[in-house]
């Protein structure tokens, strides 16, 4: 066993038990608010009544995100007239709120429980009269540590006959602050146990004598991580989740960045990990050997609740990862090849530095399809035995990444075997069988800085097996 630091130096998400007190941010926010124009449902009656009355109710739809918690209250306000509703006791006006399977749940508060997001209705009486007055609505939820997230839609004023088609909302305006850009998750494995031992099978950080079970995934984009669940299922073993959620009772996912043994999580599991261009991390799990039969399913969310779900299959084919395989950080004094994995007589290496050619058959985006500039032709030779199922170049002092990975937010790159494209035609990924030697023409867009001195690129080669080698490039 590695001696172990905690680190805490992010903003951590506030995660409380449902009795919590007051916390010093939101324990969720408010993802999504707006008016349903088709609705015509009779929930609320006048004033605190929740009866039907005859008259169809106006329908808002409300998505509540956060890693966990618990609602004690809905309230609606018409900022333009001052009218108000609300679910709490004792309301001038009703406001009636349902769950996603359309039970309503106002007997529920104050602790209405969700994890990670969850989707309501909520409901003011007389739709007619609402929506003939219009206005600025805004909806706040109370969650039951004080804390508090509001989001706004305008509703144009509609005329109130009946049969008349009431206005549709806008596009909703959020108090809180806006979700970031995105992350998106463009690879996963299960790699076996081995390395580290960081978990000791419960809620903290921790060790029981046992290696950790390892998943390496990697992410590209702008974003902030901050929960992973890993649920494990069939190979004959009884299913297992593991997760980040400090509220659940489900033992600990350790983060840390990739083949490290330094946790990224808070003391209480939690996590807050930023994602800045690409990041590589590794997730640690407490398990048995019947892990390596199982197959997986993968949740990572994001700030406002987004969330990247993914299947890693066949886990008992994936091979095997030791601490000392790690992926090394790039470092600008070290241009030696990096390998991974143990296959140690792999390697990669740039035979013949970018340049213009005149070929245009790649642009700045995932399409194979000119763009007026012409292509940048990057020769590579790859030495070992296996086939290679994926390329990447990422830039080192940017942003630029160029990938043949499916479903990446990359730059398409299109590879060439002695002038003819190797790459699937319909997504575009590779598998390209190796023996020894082979040359590969890496084909991509510039986006201004493959032509710039003192580069500094990261080439990566994904083999079947999952190993994965690598070569700082500088120029």
């Amino acid at each position: 066993m590695r001696k172990k630091h905690i680190v805490i130096c992010f903003a951590v998400l506030g995660i409380f038990a449902l009795c919590a007190g007051v916390a010093f941010a939101a324990m969720g926010k408010v993802e999504r608010f707006s008016f349903t124009e088709a609705s015509n449902k009779d929930l609320a009656g006048t004033g605190n009544t929740a009866a039907a009355d005859g008259k169809p109710d106006a329908e808002f739809d409300v998505k509540v995100s956060g890693t966990a918690g618990a609602l004690s209250a809905f309230t609606l306000k018409n900022l333009t007239t001052k009218e108000e509703w609300s679910t709490a006791s004792g309301a001038k006006n009703i406001l009636v709120v349902t769950d996603n399977k359309g039970s309503v749940i106002n007997s529920s508060f104050p602790k209405v429980a969700f994890l990670l997001a969850a989707d309501y209705k909520a409901y003011a009486n007389d739709r007619a009269a609402i929506t003939a007055a219009g206005g600025e609505f805004e909806i706040t939820v109370k969650f039951v540590d004080g804390s508090t997230a509001s989001a706004r839609t305008t509703l144009a004023a509609a005329p109130a006959q009946s049969g008349a088609k009431t206005a549709a909302a806008v596009q909703p305006q959020a108090a809180a602050t806006p979700a970031a850009s995105g992350a998106k998750l463009i690879s996963s494995a299960y790699r076996g146990p081995g390395g580290y031992d960081l978990s000791d099978g419960t809620k903290k950080l921790g060790s029981n004598m046992n290696p950790d079970h390892r998943f390496d995934i990697s992410l590209a984009g702008g974003d902030t991580l901050i929960g992973v669940r890993i649920r494990a299922s069939g190979g004959g073993a009884p299913e297992k989740t593991w997760d980040t959620v400090a509220t659940t009772g489900n033992p600990l996912a350790v983060v840390t960045d990739l083949g490290k043994g330094t946790p990224l999580n808070a003391a209480d599991g939690s996590i807050s990990i930023p994602i800045k261009d690409l990041r590589d991390l590794s997730l640690w799990v407490d398990g048995s050997g019947d892990l390596a039969k199982q197959d997986f399913r993968l949740t990572l969310l994001f700030t406002g609740g987004r969330i990247e779900e993914t299947d890693i299959k066949q886990a008992a084919a994936q091979a095997p990862a030791k601490s000392d395989d790690a992926r090394p950080v790039p470092d600008a004094n070290n241009t030696n090849n990096r390998r991974t994995g143990r296959a140690v007589e792999r390697a990669v290496q740039m035979n013949a530095k970018p340049v213009q050619i005149k070929l245009d058959v790649v642009g700045k985006n995932r399409l194979k399809k000119p763009s007026g500039t012409k292509d940048f032709s990057l020769v590579i030779r790859v030495r070992g035995q296996g086939s290679v199922e994926a390329i990447s170049l990422a830039n080192q002092t940017g942003s630029g990444r160029w990938d043949t990975i499916p479903g990446s937010s990359a730059w398409l790159m299109l590879v060439r075997k002695n002038n003819s494209q190797v790459n699937d035609p319909k997504d575009f990924s590779v598998s390209i069988p190796v023996k020894g030697n082979d040359t590969l023409e890496l084909l991509i867009e510039d986006d201004g800085t493959l032509a710039k001195k003192d580069a500094r690129f990261l080439l990566s080669v994904t083999w079947d097996d999952g190993e994965i080698t690598e070569e700082l490039l500088t120029w």
